[in-house]
């Protein structure tokens, strides 16, 4: 059987791979995802706006103090691991 469109004969088959690439088409660009943003590389030295919250200390030596602790705590992430 076959359809008269616009005046042109269009066939079953030809209407239903239309649709099964319409679906296909949709479903790619609905899966294929947004702009993909780089992550800054965190510095060596302790936490920073880029890599974990902001720091609200009072001075500057519990900052340090802070960023110390961190630093350690990062440390021994993988020593509570049990084998």
């Amino acid at each position: 059987m076959s359809y008269n469109i616009a005046g042109v004969k269009v066939l079953n088959e030809h209407l239903a791979l239309g649709i099964f690439g319409l679906y296909g088409l949709g479903g790619y660009l609905a899966m294929r995802g947004g702009d993909k943003k780089t992550a800054t590389p965190a510095s060596k030295g302790g936490l920073t706006q880029t890599n974990g919250p902001p720091l609200n200390a009072a001075s500057s030596e519990e900052e340090s103090f802070i960023k110390q602790f961190m630093k350690e705590a990062e440390g021994d992430k993988n020593a509570h691991r049990m084998v």
